[in-house]
């Protein structure tokens, strides 16, 4: 899959700019950003749904734009929303997809062999209705899959899921690149997901692409540690100035417990600053606070580099931050 120069402009919006990307044949790629960051519209885009503004894209080797239904025909889509007949059974929901495909009898054998795959019982005859969330998500899946698709697009899959529900469609998943080699695009706005599931990852922010690379390369952007300490009392944060080894304070953040004096500049409950080794800056580190005035430290959490930390490297702000000032076309 390639996407070269891949833009999509709404009005004096531009939702997506510029984007380029290669994907591996057989990988798990993930787009990770922000809700609103662009992602929705690229899938759009890539599934023949949404024609570009400009730029080029190759889905199963053809044009998006020019072969449209060829592409359509080469893709499986699984919708962040769920797209079934509540009032039909599994066999029938899955009847209706073949009937979509122009699929010939066969539909019904391969039909078998997923339901087995993915431990639903064709001859559970109750609506779809009352199945469980992570059940149809089960049988979309089912869907997607039927006609043998090379490409499989995911919107968001695990949206609307409990976190335990959602491992376990991350295990279904990886089982399904496994056993059929197709290649999986899938968004998401959850970070340990991207990190947990994805071969390759492209981070999007604003419609532009602020990076791509494996979940490892990318948590190798983010230079240093994160070392985060709460205090009983307030702390002047000044005092670590003259502390050798800080790269340089990234956040200062007083604990929710005292929101009325959050307006306070110079004086802190807790302090998160990013330095280059924590292992090795911290105890200079606590000695010098406890010179400043002793048993003042309630706690301290080191954090090694991830893809949260890549993000802020990367964008300047933190991950949730953008998620309420970012666009997406629905």
């Amino acid at each position: 899959m390639l996407c070269n120069g891949l833009t999509k402009v709404y009005g004096s919006q531009t939702a997506v700019d510029q984007i380029n990307l290669q994907i591996k044949s057989g990988s798990i790629f993930g787009l990770l950003g922000p809700n609103g960051a662009g992602k929705t519209t690229v899938i759009k885009m890539l599934t023949g749904l949404s024609k570009p503004t400009q730029g080029k894209a190759l889905v199963a080797g053809y044009d998006v734009t020019t072969h449209s239904l060829k592409v359509k025909e080469n893709i499986g889509w699984i919708s962040s929303e769920v797209i079934l007949d509540d009032s039909l059974t599994i066999m029938e929901n899955i009847w209706i997809q073949s009937r979509l495909h122009s699929m010939n009898n066969t539909w019904k054998k391969k039909a078998t062999g997923l339901l087995k795959y993915l431990e639903l019982d064709e001859k559970d005859n109750k609506k779809v209705g009352k199945f469980s969330t992570g059940m149809k998500k089960k049988l979309e899946i089912i869907m997607a899959l039927l006609h043998d698709p090379k490409v499989l697009f995911m919107d968001e899959p695990t949206i609307g899921l409990d976190a335990n529900s959602r491992r376990l469609l991350w295990r279904l998943i990886r089982k399904i690149n496994a056993q059929y080699g197709v290649t999986i695009l899938l968004t998401t706005h959850y970070i340990e997901e991207a990190d947990v599931l994805c071969d390759d990852i492209a981070i999007i922010n604003n419609g532009k692409i602020v990076a791509t690379g494996s979940p490892q390369q990318l948590k190798s952007r983010a230079s240093g540690d994160i070392v985060e300490i709460d205090f009983f009392s307030y702390f002047d944060y000044k005092v670590l100035d003259s502390v050798s080894g800080i790269l340089k304070i990234i956040e200062i953040g007083l604990d929710n417990s005292d929101k009325e004096k959050r307006t306070r500049s110079e004086s802190s409950l807790r302090l998160r600053i990013k330095v280059r080794n924590a292992e090795t800056i911290l105890p200079e580190l606590i000695s010098k606070i406890s010179e400043f005035q002793p048993a003042l430290i309630k706690s301290i959490k080191i954090e090694k580099p991830n893809l949260e930390s890549a993000f802020l490297e990367l964008t300047g702000r933190r991950f949730e931050e953008m998620e309420e000032t970012t666009y997406d076309q629905k």
